[in-house]
């Protein structure tokens, strides 16, 4: 078994759902393997603590045109994971948009971007 599929079992023994944007799993693929590692072990366990908004979970939400996203921070990494926590058919769905350094704000920029370009295709889909 591969590190992803241990990943999405022990998961889902917590009820919680983690789906990647396309460039999100580039940024994840762009660390290496330790790194990787300790930014899935992030997320595991954001997903045990309650990865939904406060009072149902942890997570606080960023403000301005990143409302409804949340991010995890870690001390010992110099790095950014900004997620949106949803509830879709029962399930608690982390859809992580964005990893990246903490440099300059960089992630949330990258996050705002993704999230915008997100909207207009959901727009032009509609139409």
């Amino acid at each position: 078994m591969n590190s992803m599929e241990a990943f999405d079992r022990l998961l889902a023994s917590l009820g919680v759902e983690v789906m990647f944007t396309k460039a999100a799993m580039r940024d994840l693929t762009s660390y290496p393997k330790g790194q990787r590692e300790q930014i899935l072990a992030l997320i595991v366990d954001r997903a045990r603590r309650g990865p939904m908004f406060k009072p149902e979970g942890i997570a606080e939400s960023l403000s301005g045109d990143l409302r409804g996203l949340a991010k995890i921070k870690p001390k010992h990494l110099a790095l950014r994971i900004v997620y949106r926590p949803v509830k879709r058919d029962g399930k608690v769905v982390m859809e992580i948009l964005a990893i990246g350094p903490r440099d300059h704000d960089k992630v949330y920029r990258t996050a705002a971007r993704r999230l915008a370009e997100f909207r207009h295709q959901q727009m032009d889909d509609e139409l």
